[in-house]
């Protein structure tokens, strides 16, 4: 089976308050995230995971601080690619943050769950300002795949439909040197909802952002959810497939910028 390096590419960065990473604690605690793609290296396919955000947009109160378009494109000049090498994206869910810039990848071909296609055309009302419905006429133009669980994109690659943050976010399956890696996208924004006993992390200024511990729980939920129910399942789904949360890929994280998957 082919064996994958994952490469998470900053295409920008993002305002946001905490609340929207931890359900109801530290709520108002401000930081900045980076907005992530992952590109897989090592196929016969040039593969990318998501597709970033559009530049002059403030979404649903999220300020794009760097990046854009533009941040999209030089995060793939820096791993010696250009937009148009790229043959296959696969999108974890329609947020603003996740699948714009969809135009820049003429010769792809897109991945979405099909329960995500579903949803997007009439999600929760809280959440249609985090949504990119507009993106629907314009997919319909490419080559897309609405996948169901379990979707073989290539050799050691596969989606699986994780639900919770909403009801078609998929997560991607990458086999590597050193095992199964999950790429969450926003099942888990960051490392914060994976170890929760976290008491503080480094944003993508560099500025300390001081969290309330939460010895208790297993995982602590994402604030932005369509059901927690399925969000629970979705995690131990996610981390019996990795084997290890070292193996989990979150979709925001600061600390996976500048690394790459398996490290040596």
């Amino acid at each position: 089976m082919t064996e994958y390096r994952i490469r998470p590419l900053v295409a920008a960065k993002i305002g946001a308050v905490k609340g929207v990473v931890t359900h109801m604690v530290d709520a108002t605690v401000p930081f900045v995230a980076p907005v992530l793609a992952f590109y897989l290296e090592g196929g016969n396919k040039k593969i990318l995971v998501d597709t970033g955000v559009v530049e002059g947009e403030n979404f649903h109160g999220f300020p794009l601080i760097d990046g854009g378009r533009k941040g999209m494109i030089k995060a793939l000049e820096e791993v010696g690619l250009t937009s148009e090498d790229i043959d296959i994206v696969i999108i974890t869910h329609l947020h603003f943050d996740h699948a714009a810039n969809i135009g820049l990848f003429p010769h792809a071909q897109f991945i979405l769950q099909k329960k995500e296609w579903e949803y997007a055309k009439a999600p929760l009302p809280i959440q249609k300002g985090v949504y990119l419905t507009q993106l629907l006429n314009e997919l319909e133009q490419y080559d897309l795949i609405l996948a169901d669980d379990g979707y073989e994109v290539a050799d050691g690659v596969k989606v699986i439909c994780v639900p919770g943050h909403t009801q078609g976010q998929q997560a991607t399956i990458v086999n590597t040197s050193n095992g199964t890696y999950v790429l969450s996208g926003d099942l888990m924004y960051t490392m914060v909802n994976l170890y929760p006993s976290m008491t503080n992390f480094t944003d993508s200024l560099g500025n300390e952002i001081t969290c309330t511990p939460q010895p208790d729980h297993s995982f602590f939920p994402v604030g932005i959810h369509t059901d927690l129910t399925k969000w629970y399942n979705s995690a131990w789904r996610v981390l019996s497939i990795a084997g290890s949360r070292k193996r989990i890929l979150p979709g925001h994280d600061p600390s996976l910028v500048g690394r790459v998957f398996p490290e040596k």
